[in-house]
């Protein structure tokens, strides 16, 4: 039987570890080499709620910009080193 929406969501939520906005810039600060990547839609994110060397990758185009099997031109060269800290918002 396939899982349910909430079963995948409370499984992924166990095996990430979520943080504060104050939290997410302290890692920053302290990890120059760690990446924030906005997964909204480039034109739904006002100027002003951007951070400031945000990586703008798209949740659908996600998979595909750190998918380390596809064709560089469509990789996001940010992601393909994978002991790089990550930060999602």
């Amino acid at each position: 039987m396939a899982k349910s929406w909430m079963e995948t969501v409370n499984e992924a939520k166990s095996q990430v570890t979520g943080v504060t906005p104050t939290e997410a810039h302290q890692s920053l600060q302290d990890n120059p080499e760690a990446v924030l990547i906005e997964v909204r839609d480039a034109g739904s994110v006002p100027g002003s709620e951007r951070a400031n060397d945000v990586a703008m990758i798209s949740l659908g185009t996600l998979p595909i910009r750190a998918d380390l099997e596809l064709p560089e031109h469509l990789r996001d060269p940010r992601l393909q080193d994978r002991s790089r800290q990550i930060i999602v918002t």
